[in-house]
């Protein structure tokens, strides 16, 4: 397996065990399972859980999120920066915005929504986009300013630029730069 999708594992895994803020729409008595407790809580009552557990607790009706992800005024906000922006050059994300995203379709997937494809449609635009983007700065022989990258992008970022840079020195040997 590659190390971007080892780390693409960890990564998700991390997402799932995110914390996210929820409100108990009734009385949830104490949560105990292995490494996990969460306390009881009031009906109304705000509180805090891993992600996995929130989607149990959401579907089960207990409670609701309080964490909304990405609105739809937001995607559209965001995807239309990207497709206007100049070519070479990357817009500012939100922060957190692959793990927001996550959250948001995970959640229509869950429920079930008919707008999900044209989320995912939006979405999958935001990311061949950003892909450009970041092969263009890791291709770039000047060390680009990485702050506005998200840090799932700084990993495509590490990875190609590590692989051009050892391809560009093989070339140029070849040509006789040494």
């Amino acid at each position: 397996m590659s190390s971007i999708a080892s780390t693409m594992k960890d990564i998700i895994f991390e997402y799932e065990n995110t914390p996210v803020r929820l409100q108990a729409l009734r009385k949830i008595g104490r949560i105990e399972t292995v490494g996990i407790i969460i306390e009881e809580v009031e009906a109304e009552e705000e509180f805090t859980a891993p992600l996995w557990v929130a989607w149990e607790l959401v579907e089960a009706g207990l409670a609701r999120f309080l964490e909304e992800g990405i609105t739809s005024g937001e995607w559209t906000q965001i995807h239309y920066r990207e497709r206007v922006h100049p070519p070479g050059r990357l817009t500012e994300l939100p922060e957190g915005f692959y793990r927001r995203a996550y959250l948001t379709l995970e959640g229509m997937r869950r429920r079930g929504e008919e707008q999900l494809g044209r989320v995912r449609g939006i979405y999958r635009d935001i990311v061949e986009s950003r892909i450009g983007g970041v092969v263009r700065m890791a291709a770039s022989e000047a060390r680009a300013p990485t702050e506005i990258l998200q840090p799932e992008e700084e990993l495509l970022y590490r990875e190609v630029r590590g692989s051009i840079s050892k391809w560009r020195s093989e070339m140029r040997r070849v040509g006789g730069e040494r």
